[in-house]
């Protein structure tokens, strides 16, 4: 071997060991980055919702306040592996076996992203629980989930719920971005107890690997794939799970309860295509859609509140009447029984 072929094969090798050395600290600082917890919590879409926050901010004071007179309740449950889970449990205005467990987004709590559906829940009838996630909120864990851990952590809610309620009890899961990617993967799950009767998912990801590429496409110009299969390592070796783990798209095709899919239009945080991608991929013979004009990421409920609490009463009605239901493939921003007058109160 001549000695300018030994001199390439030695550059050639040391090129390859700073890239890979590169990639796993990459994989380590982004694992540190997106996936451990924060010491505040405060919800955070980028640019997307920046303009909306005092808003949202707002919004949410005042639905805490609200509920501060709706007698709720501080409950605990054990995860599967061992973390004290929190939820505030708020009560229907009267008895009631209807329940919503409400799920929040990343980097976000319980009372902050979900006490806005309380109202307009209890107002249908239904007792409410709003967890906190795993390592956000009052929870307890190091490490965030994605969806994918806590889609165990949504089982267990799911029996405490039963338990306190009774084996006839009637369940519906309802998340946002994060949250809804939970509920999806929950309901994908074999193991789906029967009293789950609904699903409503707004804004979710399709995965981890479509999401975090999709930031990283999106906000950095970098190709996001390569340097995920490290980061997807470092959390398979923390944390117990990867990042092919985390696919709600997966567990959509798995979902035979009915499913109310809502995205906005103008979301640049989880891109519309996605929750576009997982309708269709969904086997659920009720199944709709409802894409809310101009509205950003996780600002659906904000852009139109009347809008939304209409779809959402009507979906519940098409459950638990699903003899008039309307067609699966309902038309995008249309009410998914517009016609049907339900007999639930509105805000």
């Amino acid at each position: 071997m001549s000695a300018g072929l030994i001199r390439l094969t030695i550059l050639l090798c040391t090129i390859s060991t700073l890239l890979i050395a590169g990639m796993i600290i990459f994989g380590f600082w982004m694992f540190d980055f997106a996936l451990v917890r924060k010491e505040k919590m405060d919800f955070d879409a980028g640019d997307d919702l920046l303009p909306h926050m005092d808003i949202i901010r707002l919004r949410a004071r005042e639905a805490q306040e609200k509920i501060t007179h709706m007698h709720p309740e501080d409950v605990y449950i054990r995860s599967h592996d061992g973390l004290r889970l929190h939820a505030t449990f708020v009560p229907c205005t009267y008895f009631s076996r209807k329940v919503v467990i409400a799920v929040h987004g990343y980097n976000s709590y319980g009372m902050f992203d979900m006490s806005s559906v309380v109202p307009y829940f209890r107002g249908m009838g239904f007792n409410v629980i709003i967890v906190d996630n795993r390592a956000h909120g009052s929870s307890e864990g190091k490490y965030i989930g994605f969806g994918w851990l806590d889609r165990m952590d949504i089982l267990n809610w799911i029996r405490y719920a039963t338990s306190r309620f009774g084996q006839n009890c009637e369940i519906l899961l309802h998340g946002v971005s994060m949250g809804a990617a939970t509920v999806l993967m929950t309901c994908g799950e074999a193991a789906l107890p029967h009293q789950v009767k609904g699903v409503i998912a707004d804004c979710p990801f399709a995965g981890a690997y479509e999401e975090f590429g999709y930031i990283m496409r999106s906000n950095y110009r970098v190709p996001g794939r390569p340097l995920l299969y490290f980061a997807s390592g470092v959390c398979r070796l923390r944390a117990g799970y990867s990042f092919r783990d985390c696919s709600t798209l997966r567990a959509v095709k798995n979902i035979r309860i009915p499913v109310l899919f809502i995205h906005g239009t103008d979301d640049t945080f989880v891109p519309p295509k996605m929750t576009e991608k997982m309708y269709k991929a969904c086997h659920a013979k009720q199944k709709y859609l409802y894409m809310v004009p101009k509205a950003t990421h996780c600002y659906s409920a904000f852009q139109d509140m009347n809008a939304y609490v209409r779809q959402v009463s009507d979906f519940v009605y098409n459950i638990e009447h699903p003899e008039e239901e309307e067609p699966a493939e309902s038309s995008p921003g249309q009410s998914v029984s517009a016609e049907k007058q339900t007999a639930y109160k509105r805000l």
